[in-house]
C-alpha cells in the first residue's frame, strides 16, 4: 500500500480529449420534454465500491483511492442510441499517482447497456476489473492479481547497479465461438499477447518510464482481423500491426477477440 502526499494534485493529460465528468442530455416524447444529468465520478465511485474500493470524491471531478493514492478522472467521450433500444457509450478514466504516474496516463471504456447510466455503470465495473488490478500490482513488489514478466540487464561501463523491468498482465478478456480443430502449439495464457508482439514495445521496454498498453486482437467469423493498440491512451501503430500478424497464427474459432491491459514499469523498490 502506498499513500498520496498532501501537496500532489494530478493535472490532465492533453491527449485525453472529451466532454469532461458530467453531461447532460435532452428526452422527449409524445407528451413532454426533460433533461437529464450524468455524473461520470458519482457513477465511478458507485462501480468502484462495489468492488471494494474506498474511493474519495476530491474536487474537479477527482476521485481518490487513499490507500493506493491512485487519483482517478472520468470523462465523456460518446454516446449512441442503437435501433434496438440499448445505448453505447465511450469514456475515458485518466489515471495517476504522485510517484508511479505523475504525469498520468488514461484509457477508454467502450460498453454498451439498456440506457446511458447502464452502459457507463457497466463500462466502469469491467475497468474497475481488468485495468485498475494491474495499477494496484504496480504499486507493490507483491502481486496479487497479474502474472509478471521480470527482466534484468548487466551494468554497463560506468554503471553501478543492473538495469530491471518489469512487465504486468493483467486479467485477459477472451471470448471465442468455438472450439479450435487443432489445438494451438503453445496454448493461449496471459503473457501471449504481449510476447507474441514484443518487437513493437521495445521503445517502452528500454525506457525507464512506466506505460499502460492496451492490447486488443480480433477475427471475426469471415475471417477479417481487427486489432487495436494504444500506449498511455495513444495509438501505437506498430503494436497494432503486431497483432493482427498474431491473429493470423491463431486456430479457426469463428469470431474471437483477445484483450489485456499491460504495465511496463521499473520495478518498485523493496
Amino acid at each position: 500500500m502506498t499513500s498520496t502526499p498532501s501537496d500532489f494534485f494530478p493535472s490532465h493529460c492533453a491527449a485525453n480529449e472529451g466532454g469532461g465528468p458530467v453531461f447532460k442530455v435532452g428526452f422527449e416524447n409524445d407528451s413532454e420534454q426533460w433533461t437529464e444529468v450524468f455524473d461520470l465520478s458519482a457513477l465511478l465511485r458507485q462501480a468502484l465500491t462495489a468492488r471494494g474500493f474506498e474511493p474519495v470524491r476530491e474536487r474537479d471531478g477527482w476521485l481518490l483511492l487513499p490507500d493506493e493514492g491512485l487519483w482517478l478522472w472520468p470523462q465523456i467521450a460518446s454516446y449512441q442510441p442503437t435501433d434496438d433500444g440499448s445505448v453505447r457509450t465511450s469514456t475515458t478514466i485518466e489515471v495517476a499517482h504522485a510517484s508511479l504516474l505523475p504525469a498520468g496516463t488514461f484509457e477508454y471504456q467502450h460498453s454498451y447497456g439498456d440506457d446511458i447510466a447502464a452502459s457507463l455503470t457497466r463500462g466502469f465495473d469491467l475497468w474497475a476489473q481488468v485495468d485498475l488490478v494491474v495499477f494496484k500490482d504496480a504499486l507493490s513488489t507483491e502481486l496479487a492479481h497479474c502474472t509478471s514478466l521480470q527482466m534484468q540487464w548487466e551494468p554497463q561501463q560506468g554503471e553501478d547497479r543492473s538495469r530491471q523491468r518489469r512487465v504486468l498482465f493483467g486479467p485477459v478478456a477472451h471470448q471465442a465461438a468455438q472450439e479450435a480443430a487443432e489445438e494451438e502449439e503453445h496454448p493461449f495464457c496471459p503473457c501471449c499477447l504481449f510476447t507474441n508482439t514484443w518487437d513493437a514495445y521495445k521503445p517502452q521496454i528500454e525506457s525507464d518510464g512506466v506505460y499502460g498498453l492496451r492490447l486488443y486482437a480480433a477475427r471475426d467469423s469471415e475471417g477479417q482481423v481487427q486489432a487495436d493498440c494504444r500506449v498511455n491512451g495513444e495509438d501505437w501503430p506498430a503494436g497494432a500491426q503486431a497483432l493482427r500478424a498474431y491473429v493470423a497464427q491463431w486456430p479457426d474459432r469463428g469470431f474471437e477477440f483477445r484483450k489485456q491491459y499491460v504495465v511496463i514499469q521499473s520495478p518498485p523498490e523493496t
